[in-house]
């Protein structure tokens, strides 16, 4: 059986630094996901348009409209700028390749969606305990951090801390009386998320991320983004 692709072996494939044995199982790995295939047709594309302005011809107006449309609303996977001339064009793909790496969400998204994962790793592990108890008046005495009140037909599932770069992050993992299967990741960090949610699609979770004074929170769910986003936006109303 051929090992599946790690995150990293993606970003690769999309640069083309992958022998053909890696090359097939991303490949297949994308052939069976085609959501996040179509993250990475759209990365290739980015990659390519950045390509067309790197070379002062014709091509390389349309390389920027490209472009630009690719990166309206998106976070592309695809981080490294391909090597730049001295040209008008090569200076203005070192631009966009900038714009590239520092749009999208916070970085503390990353860590809520990595500690969503994780949880339900734990929840399908019997040797790792869940801690369904949540108290948030103690959380909010011990890490200042401060969440939103939850519907009452939502049952915690697990309570977790995580470190993060500026301090404890709080993840709250949830099942919604429909089923769902949600986590609330919040640090007390004031970043750039918007104060109303904004919701993205991060491989097969969806991601909905907010800001609240000096708080940060990103929910975290298997939906599309516009069923993530509805739900947050309500969560966000509502405070203990």
């Amino acid at each position: 059986m051929t090992e599946e692709p790690t995150d990293l072996e993606i970003h690769a494939y999309i640069d083309g630094e992958l022998d053909t044995g890696r090359c097939f199982a991303v490949e297949t790995h994308l052939s069976r996901h085609p959501v996040l295939a179509a993250r990475v047709m759209g990365d290739l594309s980015i990659r390519s348009a950045l390509g067309l302005l790197t070379r002062d011809t014709a091509p390389a107006a349309h390389g920027l409209k490209v472009l630009a449309a690719r990166l309206r609303g998106r976070r592309p996977l695809w981080r490294r700028a391909l090597p730049l001339g001295a040209s008008t064009a090569g200076l203005a793909a070192a631009a966009l390749a900038f714009f590239v790496v520092t749009d999208g969400p916070p970085g503390y998204v990353n860590y809520a969606v990595a500690s969503h994962r994780i949880a339900m790793m734990r929840a399908h592990m019997a040797s790792q305990e869940e801690t369904p108890h949540f108290d948030s008046q103690e959380i909010a005495l011990r890490t200042r951090i401060a969440m939103p009140k939850f519907p009452r037909d939502w049952a915690v599932t697990d309570v977790q801390l995580f470190p993060t770069a500026k301090g404890p992050g709080l993840l709250v993992a949830v099942k919604t009386q429909e089923g769902q299967k949600l986590s609330i990741f919040a640090v007390r960090e004031k970043t750039d998320a918007p104060e109303r949610p904004d919701a993205i699609r991060e491989g097969e979770q969806s991601v909905a991320y907010w800001r609240r004074g000096e708080m940060s929170y990103a929910l975290t769910g298997e939906e599309e983004p516009g069923a993530i986003d509805a739900t947050a936006e309500a969560l966000a109303r509502h405070w203990s």
